[in-house]
C-alpha cells in the first residue's frame, strides 16, 4: 500500500503538504473523503490533483488547500501512466511509412491481414491487421524498413518500446533490427537492437526493448528493418502489431 505523509506546508501553514514515494511510469490521484465509512476506491478525486506524473527524484511533494472545513481524510492512488504512443493498427495506416532499401523492390512492408505459406493468418489477439514483410511470402535479397509515426519524447528521461511480433523466416540467413531515428532528419540515434530471427513463432509474442538514451528528449520514429538473404524460401517473414511506447525508469 502506498504510504502518504501529510503535514502543514512550510511555505503556507494554511495548506497541507503531501509527500509520497513515486515510481517512473506511474501517475497519481489525490483522493479525499469526509470519513472512513466507504471504500477508498469510491472516494472523490481532488480537483486539479489528478494524473500527477512521478517525480524523477522518486519522491513527489504537493501542497494543497485544506479540502474540508473540519476533519477529513486524504489518500493517494497510483495507476499506470497512459502510453506515450500506442497503435493497435485497427484504424488504418495513418502516418506509418515504408521504405525499400534494395534495388530489386521485390518485397515491401504491407498492411493488412497476413496470408503467407506459413506464419500468421491474422493480427495479434485475432485482430484483422498487422504490418508484414509482404502479406504473402517475402522474396530473396530484400532490404525493407517500416517506420512509425512521430513519437514525442520531449521531457522523457526513460522509455520502453514493446510490440507484438510473429517471426517466420528461414531461421539462419534473414535478419531484422529495430532502430530509433530522429524524426526531423531520419538520423539514427543509438545502435541497432537485433530481433532474433532464428526463432519460429507459433503465435505473436511481445518483444520489449529500452528506448536508447540518445532518443530521449527527441521526437523520434521507430524503424523495423528486415533483410532477407539470397536463398529462395516459402516463409512469411516478420509481422508486427500492437506497438506501444511507455515511460520507464531511466
Amino acid at each position: 500500500e502506498l504510504k502518504l505523509a501529510v503535514d502543514h506546508s512550510p511555505l503556507d501553514s494554511t495548506m497541507l503538504r503531501l509527500t509520497w514515494a513515486s515510481t517512473p511510469g506511474k501517475v497519481y490521484d489525490v483522493l479525499i473523503n469526509a470519513d472512513l465509512s466507504s471504500p477508498r476506491e469510491s472516494w472523490d478525486g481532488l480537483a486539479g490533483s489528478q494524473d500527477i506524473p512521478a517525480d524523477l527524484s522518486g519522491t513527489n511533494t504537493l501542497d494543497i488547500a485544506l479540502p474540508f472545513p473540519g476533519k477529513g481524510f486524504v489518500a493517494i492512488r497510483e495507476k499506470n501512466a497512459p502510453p506515450l504512443f500506442f497503435d493497435d493498427l485497427e484504424s488504418g495506416t495513418g502516418d506509418w511509412t515504408t521504405v525499400v532499401n534494395d534495388a530489386n523492390g521485390n518485397t515491401q512492408w504491407e498492411f493488412g491481414t497476413p496470408n503467407g505459406s506459413t506464419g500468421p493468418i491474422e493480427g495479434a489477439d485475432g485482430s484483422a491487421n498487422a504490418w508484414c514483410t509482404g502479406l504473402g511470402d517475402y522474396f530473396s535479397d530484400s532490404d525493407i524498413s517500416l517506420r512509425s509515426p512521430a513519437i514525442d519524447l520531449t521531457g522523457v528521461s526513460g522509455a520502453e518500446l514493446s510490440f507484438a511480433a510473429f517471426r517466420d523466416a528461414d531461421g539462419f540467413g534473414d535478419t531484422a533490427v529495430v532502430r530509433f531515428l530522429r524524426a526531423v532528419d531520419k538520423v539514427q540515434l543509438g545502435t541497432d537492437f537485433p530481433i532474433d530471427m532464428s526463432v519460429f513463432d507459433t503465435d505473436y509474442l511481445t518483444i520489449t526493448i529500452p528506448v536508447v538514451a540518445g532518443a530521449l528528449g527527441e521526437t523520434i520514429l521507430v524503424e523495423w528493418n528486415f533483410v532477407s538473404d539470397s536463398s529462395v524460401d516459402a516463409f512469411s517473414g516478420l509481422s508486427i502489431d500492437d506497438v506501444r511506447v511507455i515511460t520507464a525508469a531511466p
